[in-house]
């Protein structure tokens, strides 16, 4: 027997077998209700707003235990003390899911055990507004498994993060929400770092520093989503090009860091990196990346409302959009964003060439005049608070 056709027998036994029985059987345990379960885009590490959700209750020094599941890639010395780490796939990760009093997720969750009665469910999702279309919005698009997980996962909800009227409607019509769903208005934990860092000149240095990244530089950070066909039509930006019209327009040194989406993690490894172009899709936490870059280009991801809080420029850069379009789907809130919708290398140069920063923060404040959101810095707080009365 090879060893792919005995990887797809173990897999398939644990799953089939031993995942239905020991999550039947852990039902029978009592549920810790100072035990919160923690999950990060499906154990990719400790980052995003179930990341600040965590600190805050450390914080507060709150007699919360904190489990964190992580997948076998992930290192976890990096996990602060606090943190209690539990390998994926494994009859301890269904034990403290099992027995948790909250789970906390930031995607949809393959839910290997089933919600208990008494059991709590709070989804912070992992962006703003997305004017991609996605979940119910996208549904003839995307798996008829993903969906079967997305349809539960919604039904299983509490309550959910919202930051914007817009991300709320997005929520209420695409999310297959339950009735009884409650909408937190608090913004969204992992803005909370941007809003309070984005002007810590010193804070922003030192992570340079740590980084090996000289302060003087001027730093592009390129991050697009991924594609349902894992197709890489969309990522041809010409990274040497791009970088000299930077270099032109600032008059500075300049780096491009690329940071890939987690969906499309493989397509790194098809990017010559140098000393000019680094890979930053081994860093967890996009808002680290965010706070050190000064501008960013991006598709349809909503890590652009990252530097709308910042104020710092945004360049877009739909390579694929017909075939997106096609695809996925793009919302028309998507054509009503203040920037140039660039659709090749050359019209992406040509508005860096030709950017003007007064008349380009004019446009994107006349947009969020219209269309606010609610992140002031206070986010993790407001969440938090809601768990110490729903826990206690």
């Amino acid at each position: 027997m090879n060893t792919e056709m005995f990887k797809y027998i173990k897999d398939k036994i644990y799953w089939c077998a031993i995942v239905p029985l020991f999550g039947f059987l852990f039902r029978f345990f009592p549920i810790n209700k100072n035990k919160i379960f923690f999950d990060n885009f499906g154990g990719k590490g400790y980052a995003d707003n179930p990341k600040y959700i965590a600190e805050e209750i450390a914080n507060r020094a709150l007699n919360i235990r904190m489990v964190w599941v992580v997948g076998k890639r992930i290192q976890t010395s990096s996990f602060p003390k606090y943190i209690n780490t539990v390998k994926q796939g494994t009859l301890r990760e269904l034990f403290e899911r099992s027995t948790s009093g909250m789970w906390v997720d930031n995607i949809r969750s393959l839910h290997p055990v089933k919600k208990r009665r008494g059991q709590l469910y709070l989804q912070t999702w992992h962006g703003s507004f997305s004017p991609k279309k996605v979940e119910k919005d996208a549904e003839s698009q995307l798996n008829i498994h993903y969906c079967q997980e997305a349809k539960y996962d919604g039904s299983i909800t509490d309550a959910i993060l919202v930051n914007s009227e817009l991300l709320e409607k997005q929520y209420r019509r695409a999310f297959w929400l339950s009735e009884n769903t409650e909408y937190l208005r608090v913004g969204l934990p992992r803005y909370d770092f941007l809003v309070k860092n984005g002007s810590n000149h010193k804070y922003i240095s030192a992570l340079k520093k740590k980084l090996g990244i000289d302060s003087n530089t001027y730093i592009v950070l390129y991050a697009p989503t991924f594609r349902d066909d894992e197709s890489v039509d969309g990522y041809k930006i010409d990274y040497n090009k791009i970088i000299s019209a930077f270099k032109k327009k600032v008059n500075k040194d300049v780096l491009l860091i690329v940071r890939m989406h987690p969906n499309a993690s493989k397509y790194v490894e098809t990017i010559k990196f140098d000393d000019r172009i680094i890979n930053g899709s081994l860093i967890p936490d996009l808002q680290e990346l965010s706070i050190l870059s000064d501008c960013v280009i991006t598709d349809y991801s909503t890590s652009l409302y990252d530097f709308i809080l910042l104020k710092r420029p945004i360049f877009i850069c739909a390579l694929d959009l017909d075939h997106y379009q096609d695809l996925r789907g793009l919302l028309p809130e998507y054509f009503d964003l203040p920037f140039r919708i660039n659709t090749s290398n050359e019209e992406l140069i040509e508005t860096i060439e030709t950017f003007e920063e007064f008349e380009y923060f004019k446009r994107v404040d006349n947009y969020f005049t219209v269309h606010p959101m609610y992140d002031d810095g206070e986010a993790s707080a407001r969440v938090v608070d809601w768990i110490e009365r729903k826990m206690h």
